[in-house]
């Protein structure tokens, strides 16, 4: 069990909301999971701090000022085409359901949120993760040299 929790450290998230305490209630919720969680106001914060630091998963409202949820996936989607990316809104249509499953969302919440959801989730994009870093680390190795007859 030990292994599992030096994964969870490993985990970034990224949660975007405008709302404060919506930021505020999943930065403690995901920090109390042991994963280390950033928040931003706004899709154009969001997109400074993806420049800056590494996150492999992203939790995004849909409706905040200027630039929407969705638009911010795609732009991520452009940066880091594996990175994790929940949609959440309190404003749920299909349209914009069908966009964000389209668009390459992992999972669409609807506002109120449900926390048991939420820490779910997460718990499966970490082990996405370890998962791929798994996979990465074992195929990006050099293949062992064999002395052969030639």
């Amino acid at each position: 069990m030990a292994k599992a929790s030096s994964n969870k450290s490993e985990l970034n998230v990224l949660v975007v909301d405008d709302d404060e305490n919506i930021r505020l209630v999943l930065q403690k919720t995901i920090t109390k999971q042991g994963y280390h969680v950033s928040t931003a106001r706004n899709a154009e914060e969001a997109l400074n701090m993806l420049q800056r630091s590494f996150f492999h998963v992203v939790i995004t409202d849909i409706m905040m000022g200027e630039m929407n949820g969705l638009e911010l996936m795609q732009q991520i989607k452009e940066i880091n085409s594996l990175m994790q990316i929940y949609i959440m809104t309190a404003h749920s249509n299909l349209s914009h359901v069908i966009q964000a499953m389209k668009g390459g969302a992992h999972d669409y919440f609807e506002k109120p949120l449900q926390i048991e959801d939420i820490n779910a989730t997460v718990n499966e994009a970490a082990r996405r993760v370890t998962r791929w870093s798994e996979l990465y680390n074992r195929h990006s190795r050099p293949p062992v040299a064999t002395s052969g007859k030639g």
